[in-house]
């Protein structure tokens, strides 16, 4: 098993080299003159003289991408050209709206597709179980930015019960911050769970086939029992691989979602950064964004050990 963690760290390290690498070349010299995509065609010889002298540009490729990798391993991840601050201090500030409304959304995804989907699974041949499947096809049809704009109608302008949108400081009011979370992380939520759901029900009635369960059932154990306590753990393997890729698109939507909702946030924060061609902070939360989508399904591989024992006797 040892030798298992091992060899998916050293895949991990190398996968997030290659990621680093492939930004570093798409930002920085695909575009040929970074100094000039970030001022413009209009930009002084002079002005640009400095600006590719304060970026390191006159440098050679090699050398400015080893002293990249290497001030972000030391925390120095450059100066911001939009901002004037360090990029490190300005991410750090945005992770603090990104992370907990991600691992809101996260949460609020998986209590809803395991319950819906257990639920359609033990119905699946009853109407309440369409109508499960039904509300499936209703949220992964409709777009998570138009989910948003009818929750803001509904719950923050007609009810009144949440904040339209903006964000307080979590050493203000750690109640207000996590209370103008909850619309922006039910509308990431709601694609994923629709998707979810679908997929947890088609892996428990495959399930629910197998012989172990008929042994369970046979030994007295109730319906819920057997659901809950074995047919779910043995669908566990196809449900955690999809969670694992939905974690892509609910980073990519946290873009779109905190701009629908004005959060300070990480989305907001690259999508300011392209506006203004701040390539510097733009590298920096791509690498970060890519990171993250990379880490998520490295666990989800660690997961597979520890949810299917038979995979921990295999050789890695």
């Amino acid at each position: 098993m040892l030798a298992q963690f091992t060899n998916k760290l050293i895949g991990f390290v190398l996968t997030m080299l290659a990621a680093a690498v492939l930004v570093f070349v798409v930002l920085e010299v695909l575009p040929g003159d970074p100094a000039l995509v970030m001022l413009g065609p209009d930009a002084q010889p002079d002005t640009l003289a400095a600006l590719r002298e304060q970026l390191g540009l006159n440098q050679p490729v090699v050398f400015r991408f080893l002293s990249w990798i290497a001030g972000m391993l030391w925390g120095d991840f450059g100066i911001s050209y939009a901002y004037n601050v360090p990029v490190l201090g300005l991410v750090a500030d945005r992770l603090a709206v990104t992370l907990p409304l991600a691992l809101m959304a996260i949460l609020i995804t998986v209590v809803l597709a395991l319950g819906l989907g257990v639920f359609a699974a033990a119905n699946s041949q009853r109407l309440r179980g369409q109508l499960v499947m039904a509300f499936t096809q209703f949220g992964i049809a409709i777009p998570s930015f138009w989910f948003g704009l009818l929750l803001i109608l509904l719950f923050a302008i007609h009810l009144g019960w949440f904040p339209a949108g903006g964000f307080p400081e979590w050493s203000k009011d750690p109640i207000a911050s996590l209370h103008a979370l909850v619309l922006p992380a039910c509308a990431l939520a709601l694609v994923q769970a629709a998707i979810l759901t679908r997929v947890t029900r088609s892996a428990l009635l495959e399930v629910l086939h197998e012989d172990f369960v008929r042994t369970a059932r046979a030994k007295g154990l109730t319906r819920r029992e057997v659901l809950w306590r074995h047919a779910l753990q043995n669908a566990l393997v196809p449900i955690a691989t999809v969670m694992g890729l939905q974690f892509a698109s609910l980073v990519a939507g946290t873009i779109v979602i905190e701009n629908v909702f004005a959060l300070p946030g990480l989305g907001r924060l690259i999508f300011l950064a392209v506006e203004q061609r701040d390539l510097v902070v733009v590298r920096v939360i791509v690498v970060l964004l890519v990171g993250m989508v990379i880490l998520m399904n490295y666990l989800v591989d660690i997961a597979y050990l520890f949810i299917d024992p038979r995979l921990r006797t295999r050789r890695a």
